[in-house]
C-alpha cells in the first residue's frame, strides 16, 4: 500500500509533562488503525496533530509532516475529517438535517448565495449555474443523501428534530453519520461508540469494515478493535509503537512479550542476588575482585530496574465490602415509574437483588436504564408499587457523568482531604501517594492541579475517589467511558473479585462478558431477568434482533406488494435442476476451502510474531473473507 502521510520528529510537552519525544509513524492508504495507550499519554493529542489543530513543539531536527498529493488521483490525496468524542452544539435551534451544514460550512455558504440570487436576470442565472456546478463538483447531493440515509439507518427518522433534545446516544449517531459520509480520505474517530447500543455499534463496525477509506480509531471497545483493525498504534513513553495485525494478534504479541519480560526479570533477579552477595564479601574478596565483574554488576542493576519500569503496572482497586450477611438486599414489587407529565417508563416491575450478584443492565438508549439505577439507589421513589431494602443498606452510584471537581485542587487534596493517609473503616490505612500510584498515576503528579489532567485521567481519579467508600451495592453507569483498555482490564479483575453486589450499565461487550452472572433487559416498560451472564444471553439478544429485522422486512414487503407485483419489474428466470446442483457443489467446495484455512489458523503459533507471519495471517483472513463473499453470491443465485 502507498503512504498517505508520514510524520517525523514529533515532540510535545505541556509544562513539565512530556507527551511525545521524537515520535514518528506513517499511515498507509486503507489502514484501519486502533490507537491505544494509557489515558493522558497523548491519544487525543495525536489526532489533533494529524488534523493540524495543534502543532508539535519546535525541535532539532524539526517536525515534518509529509502528505500524499493529488498527483496519484483524488482518492490518494491526503485529506482528513475528525469526529470528536464530545458533541458540539452550535445553537439550540439546529435540527438534525441542518447539522450537516454545521460540518460542511462551504455548502452552507453556497446555498445561502443561491437563495440570495436574482434569477430574473441573466447575471443571476449565470451565477446559479456556476454555483450548481461547484456543488456538483464537490458531490454535495451525494454527501447530503448519504448523511440522511445513515441517520435513518440508525433509527432517527424525523430530520426536523432539534439536536439539543436528543439523548447522548442519538447525538453520537449524528456524529457517526457525518464521519461515515465524509468526503475526506482519512477519518479520525475519538471514542466513536460511547453511549451507543449494541445494534448501532455493530452497524458502525460493518460500515468501517466495508469502507475503502483510511481510519484511525481511539476506542476502549475491544470487540470493535478486534473486529475492524488491521494495525495497532500503541502510545507509551513518548513514542508511537506500530504493530501490523489485528487487535487480537496484538494481544497475543503483548502477552508473549510480557511473559518474556517476566522471565528475564526472574533470571536477572537471581543473578543480581548472587552478584550482590559477592559484592558484599569481605576485604580479601574485594581485593581480588575483577574490574569487569564490578562493571557487569552495575549493568545488571540497571537492567533489572529497566525491566521493572517496563513491567505493566497493577491497579489496586481496593473495593470495600461492608461484610453484610443479609442475602436479599433489594426487592421490587409491582413497581411503576414515570416522570411528571411524561410517559410511564416502567410498569409492574418485579425483581430482587442478592448479595454477590453481578448484574449487567441492557436496553436501547432512552428506555430508562439510569432511572432504574436511581430507583435502586433510592434517589427516586416509585410512582406505584413498593421497593423493600435491607436495613442500613449502603449503595454507591458511580455516575455516567463525572462529578464536578474543583479544578484548582490537586489529587493530594482530593484523595487525602488534607491528610497524608487514607483511612478505611476496616482499620486499613494507605498513604495517599501510594493510593494515587495504584491508579496508574506517577507519584510526581500528586500535586498537579486537576485542570491539567485529561478527561480520562479525571475519570480514573473519580474511580479512586468513589472506591474509598464502603458499600453493599456498587452501581456503575458506563464505567468504561474515557478509561483506557489497561485500566478497564484491571477494573474487570477487581469487580470480579469483589464480594459485594455490582450492577453495571455498559455497552462494552467484553466488559459485560468478563463480569456478569445476571442480566436485566429493559424493554416494553418492564425488566426481563436472566439468571446467567452476558456470554450466555448474547445469542438470545442476537436472535431477538434478527427476529425484529425479519419482522421489519416482512412489513416492508407487505406495504410494497403492489410495487413488487407490477408488470414493469422483470422476474429472475428460474434455475433448472442441473444449475442448482452445480451451484450447490460450488458452495461445498468453497466451504471446504474455508475449513482448511480455519485449520491452518488454529494451528498457527502466535507466540513468535514477525512481519512475514503477520502478512501471512492477514492474507489467510482476506482469502477467507473473499470465499465467504463468493458463498453469499451463490446463495443469492439460489434465492
Amino acid at each position: 500500500m502507498s503512504i498517505l502521510c508520514n510524520l517525523k520528529n514529533i515532540n510535545l510537552a505541556f509544562g513539565q509533562k512530556v507527551i511525545f519525544n521524537n515520535a514518528q509513524f506513517y499511515i498507509e492508504h486503507g489502514d484501519k488503525i486502533g490507537l491505544i495507550g494509557l489515558n493522558g499519554m497523548g491519544k487525543s493529542s495525536l489526532l489533533k496533530i494529524i488534523n493540524e489543530e495543534i502543532a508539535p513543539d519546535t525541535s532539532t531536527p524539526p517536525f515534518t509532516f509529509e502528505k500524499a498529493t493529488a498527483s496519484q488521483g483524488p482518492t490518494m490525496e491526503f485529506s482528513v475529517f475528525k469526529v470528536d468524542q464530545n458533541f458540539t452544539l452550535p445553537n439550540e435551534d439546529i435540527t438534525i438535517e441542518d447539522y450537516f451544514y454545521f460540518q460542511y460550512r462551504d455548502f452552507e455558504v453556497l446555498n445561502n448565495k443561491l437563495a440570495s440570487l436574482d434569477l430574473s436576470t441573466e447575471k443571476g442565472l449565470a451565477e446559479q449555474n456556476k454555483i450548481m456546478e461547484e456543488l456538483e463538483h464537490k458531490k454535495y447531493w451525494d454527501l447530503k443523501n448519504n448523511y440522511e440515509s445513515y441517520i435513518k439507518a440508525f433509527g432517527l427518522t424525523d430530520l426536523s428534530m432539534k439536536v439539543k433534545g436528543l439523548s447522548g446516544g442519538e447525538q453520537k449517531k449524528v456524529q457517526l453519520s457525518l464521519g461515515l459520509t465524509a468526503r475526506e480520505n482519512l477519518i479520525l474517530w475519538d471514542e466513536p461508540t460511547n453511549h451507543l447500543d449494541f445494534e448501532t455499534i455493530e452497524q458502525f463496525e460493518d460500515e468501517i469494515m466495508k469502507s475503502n477509506k483510511t481510519h484511525v480509531i481511539i476506542s476502549h471497545d475491544r470487540y470493535l478493535l478486534s473486529k475492524v483493525t488491521t494495525k495497532i498504534f500503541n502510545i507509551h513513553s513518548g513514542v508511537v509503537s506500530p504493530f501490523k495485525g489485528t487487535y487480537a494478534e496484538y494481544l497475543e504479541y503483548t502477552k508473549t512479550q510480557e511473559e518474556l519480560r517476566l522471565n528475564s526479570l526472574t533470571k536477572l533477579k537471581n543473578s543480581l542476588r548472587r552478584e550482590t552477595a559477592w559484592m558484599r564479601q569481605g576485604v580479601k574478596a574485594r581485593r581480588t575482585r575483577s574490574k569487569k565483574r564490578v562493571e557487569d554488576f552495575n549493568d545488571l542493576s540497571k537492567q533489572v530496574q529497566k525491566l521493572k519500569d517496563q513491567a505493566r503496572s497493577k491497579l489496586d482497586l481496593a473495593m470495600n465490602d461492608s461484610n453484610r450477611k443479609t442475602k436479599q438486599l433489594v426487592q421490587f414489587k409491582d413497581v411503576d415509574f414515570g416522570y411528571d407529565n411524561k410517559e410511564v417508563l416502567f410498569k409492574g416491575v418485579n425483581l430482587s437483588i442478592f448479595k454477590g450478584d453481578k448484574v449487567g443492565v441492557l436496553g436501547e438508549n432512552g428506555v430508562g436504564k439510569s432511572t432504574l439505577m436511581k430507583l435502586v439507589a433510592e434517589k427516586l421513589n416509585p410512582s406505584a408499587g413498593n421497593i423493600k431494602r435491607a436495613d442500613d443498606l449502603k449503595v454507591c452510584l458511580f455516575s455516567q457523568k463525572r462529578d464536578e471537581f474543583d479544578l484548582s485542587k490537586s489529587p493530594y487534596d482530593l484523595l487525602g482531604e488534607g491528610e497524608d493517609f487514607i483511612h478505611f473503616k476496616s482499620g486499613r490505612s494507605i498513604h495517599v501517594a501510594t493510593y494515587f500510584q495504584n491508579f496508574l498515576f506517577d507519584r510526581g503528579e500528586l500535586h498537579r492541579p486537576l485542570s491539567s489532567f485529561s478527561g480520562g485521567e479525571l475519570n480514573r481519579l473519580q474511580l479512586a475517589l468513589n472506591l474509598k467508600i464502603e458499600a453493599d451495592i456498587w452501581i456503575f453507569d458506563e464505567p468504561t467511558n474515557d478509561l483506557d483498555i489497561e485500566s478497564i482490564e484491571i477494573l474487570e479483575q477487581k469487580l470480579a473479585e469483589f464480594q459485594g453486589t455490582v450492577i453495571i450499565i455498559s455497552h462494552d461487550r467484553s466488559f459485560l462478558e468478563n463480569i456478569t452472572n445476571r442480566v436485566w433487559l429493559i424493554e416494553d416498560k418492564t425488566v426481563t431477568k436472566f439468571s446467567s451472564g452476558f456470554t450466555f444471553v448474547r445469542p438470545y439478544l442476537e436472535a431477538r434482533q434478527m427476529e425484529r429485522d425479519l419482522e421489519k422486512q416482512s412489513q416492508e414487503t407487505s406495504s410494497n406488494k403492489e410495487e413488487i407485483a407490477a408488470p414493469s419489474i422483470k422476474e429472475t428466470p428460474k434455475l433448472n435442476d442441473v444449475q442448482v446442483e452445480k451451484i450447490e457443489e460450488e458452495i461445498m467446495e468453497l466451504e471446504g476451502q474455508i475449513e482448511k484455512i480455519d485449520e491452518l489458523l488454529s494451528k498457527f503459533d502466535y507466540s513468535n510474531m514477525d512481519e512475514e507471519k503477520n502478512q501471512l495471517i492477514a492474507g489467510l483472513n482476506q482469502k477467507k473473507s473473499d470465499l465467504n463473499a463468493k458463498i453469499e453470491a451463490c446463495f443469492e443465485k439460489l434465492s
